[in-house]
């Protein structure tokens, strides 16, 4: 089924939808809202999915709610344009298959917030979130503090929402925000290569040399180089994730992600009584069997997800 704002396919196993409003860095509006509630429909009807990658581009993964549509909206139309926002996050958080949101670019606001439902999350050097909404007079209206004081806390939640302070990629990883964060010496050398483009421009710029012009192409064929690198590496990275997570019974999967958030959103007793329930009907898996035997037999567990 081909989408107008998004771009979805399943291979092997690996569902993966792709936001496609480049020309609004991915905003999310009305429209691309209800595709990926279209596309996470489909999924959920889909017996062959065992993980879901969500995903932009190099320069955005979403870059907040489409703020025209928001512009002159009366609390009536906010709250049903934010229903659509939440009920897909909720989705997102409570599909039993594994969710990884690779992060390239911005994740701004409802962007933000996607990334925050999903289970896992990659990104990189150029890899940005933030929640600017206090700074246009509201607040992340998809659950977005409450997502994040489970992830970061409280004291650290009001900081970035209140601050509308933007978190590079490093500093998102470092707080928990990010599962991974992708790095190699070949990205290390673009990066240098694309700094120092900017460089040259600038300072051609400065001098206003003839050749500006020349150097200001240079510089743009360097950056969108190395960020689409990057990007390529985030996705790598996903993958590689995804695949680790198919190797595991999906049984289990579904029901350690079902405790966890239990756990995380209600309370650490209501998690624990979760956990107990999700551990006895494990029993009686196929999975379960399969997987003990095999430890037994020192074999390979050969798994059927059910």
């Amino acid at each position: 089924m081909e989408f107008e704002n998004i771009i979805y396919k399943v291979e092997d196993g690996i569902a993966t939808i792709q936001l496609n409003r480049p020309k609004a860095l991915n905003a999310l509006n009305s429209e691309i809202n209800r595709d990926i509630m279209a596309a996470l429909q489909l999924l959920q009807q889909d017996a062959s999915v065992r993980v879901l990658v969500m995903t932009g581009s190099e320069k955005a993964f979403a870059a907040g709610a489409d703020v025209k549509e928001m512009a002159n909206a009366t609390p009536r139309y906010a709250k049903e344009f934010c229903g659509l926002a939440i009920d897909i996050n909720n989705l997102l958080e409570s599909l039993p298959v594994p969710v990884i949101a690779a992060v390239g670019g911005y994740a701004f606001g409802g962007g933000c917030e996607m990334t925050l439902a999903c289970d896992f999350r990659v990104g990189g050097s150029r890899t940005t979130l933030s929640f600017p909404e206090v700074g246009l007079g509201i607040i992340p209206g998809a659950n977005g503090c409450a997502r994040a004081t489970a992830i970061v806390g409280p004291a650290k939640a009001k900081q970035l929402v209140m601050l509308t302070e933007m978190i590079p990629g490093r500093q998102a990883y470092d707080l928990g925000l990010l599962n991974w964060y992708v790095e190699s010496p070949a990205l290390d050398e673009l990066n240098a290569a694309a700094r120092a483009a900017k460089k040259a421009y600038k300072e051609a710029q400065k001098a206003g040399s003839a050749d500006v012009d020349t150097l200001k192409a240079a510089q743009k064929a360097a950056e969108a180089e190395a960020a689409r690198a990057e990007y390529d590496a985030i996705l790598d990275k996903a993958y590689a994730v995804a695949r680790q997570l198919m190797a595991k019974p999906g049984c289990a999967l579904a029901s350690a992600k079902a405790a966890i958030n239990k756990a995380a959103n209600e309370s650490v007793n209501a998690g624990k009584n979760q956990e107990t329930i999700e551990f006895t009907l494990l029993f009686d898996t196929h999975d379960q069997k399969e997987g003990m035997a095999a430890m037994i037999e020192k074999r390979d567990a050969v798994f059927t997800n059910s």
